[in-house]
C-alpha cells in the first residue's frame, strides 16, 4: 500500500506520482486491473454528450511512458485518456490530456489534497503521433497551475539540466524542450503585466474543457516487460 503524503512540497508532489505510477504498474501485474476490467468504474459518473459531439472525436490509443496503453479520443490538438492505479487501500482513476501542439500532458491530480483539487499538473513530454497511436514520454520539466489569483509553480529544471550533462536528453530535444516550455507558459500562462483580470491567457484551452467529462469506453492495461 502507498501510504505517502501529498503536501505542498513540489518534490514530494512528484515522488508520490512517480511512486503512484510504480506501484500501478506493480498492481496491474498481479491481475487486479488487467485491461481496466476492475468492477465498478467510475465511468458511470460522467455525463452523456450528444452524438454529433462524439463523432468529432476520433478513437486514439496512448502509450503512457513506456508502460502503459491507453484508450483515448482525439479532438483537434487534444487527446483525452483515463487511467488507474491502488493508493492508500483505495482504487482511483485519473483523466489525463495530452495537449499536442503544446508537447505537454495536463491532468487534475485525483490524490491531490482537499484544498488543492482542481489544480493542474502539467508535464513536459516527448510525443511521437502516429495517428492513431501516441507515445508520450516524461521530460523531467513540471508546471503546477492552481487558481489565476495564484502564481504557477515551473519545477525540475535541476532534472533536465541533468539529464542533459548524463547525455539522457540530447542537446537537440533539449533545446526542442526548453523552447516548447517557453511557448507553453506564454501562449496558457504568462499574463502582460497590465492585464487588469486575474485569468490565465488560455488555460485550459476551450477543447480540455469540452473533454473534461465526456464519456468513452476506457480500457487501460500495462506493457508487457
Amino acid at each position: 500500500m502507498l501510504t505517502a503524503t501529498v503536501d505542498g512540497d513540489p518534490a514530494a508532489i512528484r515522488a508520490t506520482f512517480e511512486r503512484v505510477e510504480r506501484l500501478w504498474v506493480a498492481v496491474c501485474e498481479g491481475e487486479r486491473c488487467e485491461h481496466g476490467s476492475r468492477p465498478n468504474r467510475s465511468s458511470a459518473t460522467l455525463p452523456d454528450v450528444t452524438d454529433t459531439f462524439l463523432g468529432q472525436l476520433t478513437p486514439t490509443t496512448v502509450v503512457r511512458n513506456g508502460k502503459v496503453h491507453a484508450a483515448g479520443r482525439r479532438l483537434a490538438d487534444v487527446i483525452v485518456y483515463d487511467w488507474g492505479f491502488e493508493y492508500e487501500g483505495r482504487h482511483w482513476e485519473q483523466r489525463s490530456f495530452v495537449l499536442l501542439d503544446d508537447g505537454f500532458q495536463i491532468n487534475q491530480p485525483v490524490i491531490f489534497p482537499p484544498e488543492r483539487q482542481g489544480w493542474w499538473y502539467c508535464d513536459l513530454v516527448k510525443v511521437v503521433d502516429d495517428g492513431s497511436v501516441v507515445t508520450v514520454d516524461d521530460l523531467w520539466i513540471d508546471v503546477i497551475v492552481g487558481p489565476p489569483d495564484h502564481p504557477y509553480r515551473l519545477l525540475d529544471l535541476h532534472e533536465y539540466a541533468e539529464a542533459m550533462e548524463s547525455g539522457a536528453l540530447s542537446a537537440a530535444d533539449a533545446v526542442d524542450g526548453l523552447v516548447r516550455t517557453q511557448r507553453f507558459l506564454d501562449r496558457r500562462l504568462n499574463r502582460r503585466y497590465d492585464q487588469a483580470e486575474r485569468t490565465w491567457l488560455d488555460f485550459p484551452s476551450a477543447e480540455v474543457e469540452q473533454l473534461m467529462n465526456v464519456r468513452f469506453p476506457r480500457e487501460w492495461s500495462i506493457i508487457d516487460g
